[in-house]
């Protein structure tokens, strides 16, 4: 297997990897586990930067991949699922950093859990939170399977 393959399996696993440990910090917090919330979070955060490292990493050593499919399919399939899954990864990015900052603030100023009053703000971010990291999961790898499976010559 070649480096720029590795590169896109790590990046896939990694992302994937992420997205299942903060689905389960997410239900650590549903049942009130706040040690057990922290600590998930941190370690799917800390993936996510390794992931956004790896990829943009990938991006700067082989360019952006080329759709392989017809112009058609590509504005009427491609551009569209690209740009949702664009503005999710940017909205996840953003909101998740600031929750990520929240949580921090109010852990490390004697707030824990959030049923403690200020973390209103903490909890309706992360909720928003699960339903943007999935949608750019979900077109994540809709835009791998349109590069690399559905569209590719070599796979057909």
């Amino acid at each position: 297997m070649d480096l720029k393959a590795s590169l896109w399996y790590f990046v896939l696993f990694s992302v994937t990897a992420a997205y299942l440990i903060v689905l389960a910090g997410v239900r650590s917090a549903k049942s009130h586990d706040v040690s057990h919330h922290s600590h998930r979070m941190m370690v799917g955060c800390t993936i996510t930067g390794i992931w956004l490292v790896a990829y943009v990493l990938k991006q700067l050593l082989f360019g952006r991949e080329s759709f392989r499919g017809s112009e058609s399919q590509y504005w009427s399939l491609y551009v569209p699922v690209f740009a949702m899954h664009m503005l999710f990864a940017v909205t996840t990015i953003g909101l998740g950093a600031y929750n990520l900052y929240m949580g921090l603030h109010r852990l490390r100023y004697g707030s824990v859990g959030a049923m403690v009053a200020g973390m209103t703000t903490h909890r309706r971010i992360g909720t928003a939170l699960v339903w943007t990291f999935s949608g750019t999961m979900v077109t994540a790898y809709l835009v791998y399977l349109m590069l690399f499976v559905w569209f590719n010559p070599h796979y057909s």
